[in-house]
């Protein structure tokens, strides 16, 4: 029997929740903590994909929250900046104006599809934000479609940046396409004492060769981040080995130009959590990234405009590639002899 239906409530949380479902995807989004997407579901496998802090709830929160000591998990967006920025003389909070916004949501729905059309004001900025998540029926992909327009009167450098937060154990692994992997010199976390610049996905701490595809024990106590460079394609993706089930993002890389990895595999705070992070430009430093000239501008009036897709699907040990309709595609196998 067909499902697909969109409501909303109030959640244990005491926030409004936003559920959109068929008969492959329960999902849950909190319009009044950022557009937070709470919580992916596989429903054949009740695989719950993203990854929820168990000692912090999900919560309104001020503009000037500090995001690690708030980070309830899910899949967060980061707008205009990172860590906490000066731009063009004003202050940014950290992790952006997104993530503490309290956003406009109404529901959709026909027979094919159901979805929620979000909407923020950014308060420092003055950029306009929507969002719309749509959900068709028989089909385990969400399709994003987003909208950045200026309504200042002067141009406006930013970094944009995915977040989402990505449940993890031992049988799972990570796949990027080929790309150029660069250690953060201000964070190496655990990666200290490989080359700062390295081929994606092998490295070398000493005599250890690292496989960063490889999802370690959480006894390790590692904690890996870098910035994904010269990206050959736009994707990346998850896959538990165990039941063979993988999720995966596509996105446009003339806009998301490079994929930032945070993960912590018991390595910091205890948690055990992989964010699988498309972003616009690099370093987090904004000065660092305006100098290099690897951000991006919205002049006034511009708006600029993407579509994402996100996918489950089973069968999989491994993602070689995403296509253009999310469509996850298995690792290539090399001919033997």
């Amino acid at each position: 029997m067909q499902v697909l239906r969109a409501s909303v409530d109030r959640g244990s949380h005491g926030l409004r929740v936003v559920h959109l479902e068929n008969e492959f995807l329960r999902v849950e989004v909190l319009p009044e903590a950022g557009a937070k997407i709470w919580q992916i579901t596989y429903k054949p496998l009740q695989a719950e994909l993203l990854w929820n802090n168990p000692q912090i709830p999900p919560a309104r929160l001020p503009l000037d929250a500090l995001y690690d000591d708030t980070w309830s998990g899910g899949w967060d967006e980061l707008f205009p900046n990172d860590e906490v920025a000066v731009i063009d003389g004003r202050t940014y909070p950290d992790h952006g104006e997104l993530w503490t916004g309290e956003w406009n949501a109404d529901t959709f729905s026909n027979r094919q599809e159901v979805g929620v059309r979000l909407s923020f004001r950014t308060p420092v900025s003055a950029v306009y934000v929507e969002k719309t998540i749509t959900l068709r029926a028989g089909s385990a992909r969400l399709w994003f479609q987003h909208k950045f327009t200026n309504r200042g009167t002067s141009p406006f450098p930013f970094l944009w940046k995915l977040h989402p937060a990505f449940a993890v154990t031992p049988q799972h692994r990570i796949d990027f396409p080929p790309m150029q992997v660069r250690l953060e010199p201000a964070f190496y976390g655990t990666l200290e004492g490989s080359p700062d610049r390295f081929a994606w996905p092998h490295t070398r701490i000493g005599e250890r060769a690292v496989d960063l595809r490889q999802v370690p024990p959480a006894a390790q106590r590692q904690l890996y981040f870098f910035y994904g460079t010269e990206l050959e394609a736009g994707w990346c993706a998850l896959t538990n080995t165990r039941n063979r089930l993988a999720c995966g993002l596509r996105f446009d890389p003339e806009v998301f130009s490079c994929a930032w990895l945070f993960a912590t595999y018991g390595g910091w705070r205890d948690y055990n959590v992989a964010v699988l992070e498309p972003c616009t430009g690099y370093p987090l430093n904004f000065e660092a990234m305006v100098q290099a000239g690897k951000h991006k501008t919205l002049h006034p009036g511009e708006t600029l405009s993407t579509e994402i897709f996100f996918s489950a699907q089973e069968g999989l040990d491994a993602v070689g590639g995403v296509q253009a309709d999310g469509t996850l595609l298995p690792e290539a196998v090399e001919a033997k002899g």
